[in-house]
């Protein structure tokens, strides 16, 4: 069983996970899962699809990153120590006319950069022609490539050219004498690296780290992807979906609210069971709602009133803590019995017939077996004329159904010792309001039983009934000289499940009570005298917009 934790009204379950997969299988049809589709194979193909398509421009930016940290370092030191060659000594002296130090200057140069970490130094005249270089082939030769005229100022100015010795960033800073004339420029120049050699350098370096970060990812790839498969108990996402679905299926189209409680919240709730409780948009889940009863798994349903409707719930145990509860529209219960108990009228009636039939035919049989044929014409035509008579009489009521059942009930008194007649002032309209003659068929099936049950078994015993309109509307009288209500019952008896018949009746009063409510109409019984001898009379009025006769 399950263990819940309550926070802050609402409820976080804790459920126990099974050990294998449930038999959902076994309930629903689950759509095939391809291997390569599947939670632990697309968890892993995700992760290695995304590192690898991530590494390259990684390495690029983290390149690109480092190439621009050595741009501007070799700027900033190009910068500082071109200043300071162009302050040295010996090289504004070599500018100046000094022959001896304009001789040795180059090697000079060559020695300072060597101590610098410099690609080359190169000092110039006023029209950058090269007095030092790296190469003596360049020495004499205009400098090439940047701006020329900014030393010529007094200016310094930093750039990366494409130089005689490749791509390189240098400063150009004047060399002025004592009395503040430019004499030329001094420039100390860095070659830069290609990119492509710092990246390389970048995947080496960081190679087994990203190699190292990559078996962790898959690593725990595969743990979540085990982890989220024990969670989902097994199953594939498009097998819980699809499962789902069907699951969705049956509950919406169920004609019964379906409710899944679990410790006093609402977790599911199909439209039918929004439509009873009023709440068609509120999300899930919900407390139980208040005033409604929420009925003990297995104990039988019970009756509540919701939003002025009454329902019949029943609970059943789903397992885990849950409780699955049915609401049903009680109203449509009833319906439901009502046509119940026509039909088994319907079905007393045909046996009752087939019995008095069975019984006329065996009498007829013995009779032409002895030979007796004139008494076998003779009871052929009395069952002829009794049959035309009962014909006549319920030909005025001008409904066929009605008609039928009234046919079946004379089978059915013959059957049980009651003489039963038909007031030959029974007769109705043509047409009759919807749900008349329903509630018609219903109340004189139940009562004319029910005279039937309480007749018989007296001396000469009968039953009257009577079907007619009056100025008023419509009347059903039913009249047997049976023992009447009994006092006890005679405030109750229109309550479902109370009876004079024992335990297990007291549904059809409850029924026709109930539809005659619904139409206006009025049930009543009480005891009357006539013919000198008593009776118990049950009489149905039922209005009409227009009473015809």
């Amino acid at each position: 069983m399950g263990q819940a934790a309550y926070t802050g009204g609402t409820v976080a379950l804790r459920l126990p996970l099974p050990s294998r997969v449930p038999s959902l299988a076994r309930e629903v049809a689950l759509p095939h899962t391809p291997r390569l589709l599947r939670v632990g194979p697309r968890l892993f193909l995700t992760t290695l699809g995304a590192f690898l398509v991530l590494g390259l421009p990684v390495a690029g930016l983290v390149s690109q990153g480092v190439y621009d940290g050595i741009h501007r370092s070799f700027a900033e030191r190009s910068l500082r120590e071109s200043r300071l060659v162009a302050t040295l000594p010996p090289v504004v002296a070599a500018l100046s006319g000094n022959a001896a130090e304009r001789a040795n200057l180059n090697a000079l140069m060559n020695r300072y950069r060597d101590q610098l970490g410099a690609d080359y130094v190169v000092v110039t005249d006023r029209d950058a022609r090269r007095l030092t270089h790296p190469n003596p082939a360049q020495v004499g030769q205009r400098m090439q490539g940047g701006d020329f005229t900014a030393f010529l100022r007094g200016r310094s100015v930093t750039e990366t050219v494409q130089g005689t010795l490749g791509r390189s960033v240098r400063s150009k800073v004047p060399i002025v004498d004592g009395a503040g004339r430019v004499l030329g420029l001094a420039s100390v120049g860095f070659l830069l690296p290609r990119l492509r050699d710092v990246f390389l350098d970048v995947l080496r370096a960081g190679l087994p780290w990203y190699l190292l970060a990559l078996a962790l990812a898959l690593a725990l790839a595969l743990g979540v992807a085990r982890r989220v498969k024990t969670e989902m108990l097994g199953l594939e996402p498009e097998q819980i979906a699809g499962g789902l679905r069907q699951y969705r299926a049956v509950l919406n189209t169920l004609e019964e609210g379906v409710l899944v409680a679990r410790a006093g919240q609402v977790f599911v709730m199909n439209p039918q069971a929004r439509a009873l409780l009023g709440t068609p948009d509120a999300a899930l889940p919900l407390p139980w709602p208040p005033g409604l009863p929420l009925p003990v798994p297995g104990a039988g349903p019970v009756t509540a009133e919701v939003a002025g409707r009454p329902v019949l719930l029943a609970a059943q145990e789903a397992g885990e803590g849950a409780v699955v509860v049915t609401l049903r529209d009680l109203a449509r219960v009833r319906a439901l019995a009502d046509e119940l108990t026509q039909s088994q009228r319907y079905a007393e009636l045909l046996r009752a017939q087939t019995h008095e039939f069975t019984n006329r035919l065996h009498t007829l049989a013995g009779l032409l077996h002895l030979g007796e044929t004139r008494e076998a014409l003779a009871l052929i035509h009395a069952q002829s004329a009794r049959h035309e008579a009962h014909l006549q009489a319920v030909g005025a009521l001008r409904h066929v159904r009605l008609s039928a059942l009234l046919l079946g009930k004379f089978d059915r008194a013959a059957e049980r010792g009651v003489t039963l007649t038909l007031d030959p002032l029974s007769a109705l309209p043509g047409t009759l309001p919807p749900g008349v003659l329903d509630l018609l068929e219903l109340a004189a099936g139940n009562l004319i039983e029910n005279a039937l049950e309480a007749a018989s078994g007296t001396p000469d015993a009968e039953v009257c009934v009577l079907i007619a309109t009056d100025p008023e509307g419509l009347i059903l009288e039913v009249r047997d000289t049976g023992p009447g209500v009994p006092p006890a019952l005679a405030d109750t008896l229109t309550v479902r499940g109370v009876s004079s018949k024992g335990t297990g009746r007291g549904v059809g009063l409850a029924l026709v009570s109930d539809r005659a409510q619904a139409l206006g109409a009025a049930l009543s019984h009480d005891r009357v005298s006539a013919h000198g001898r008593d009776w118990t009379r049950f009489t149905l009025d039922v209005p009409l917009p227009e009473a015809e006769e």
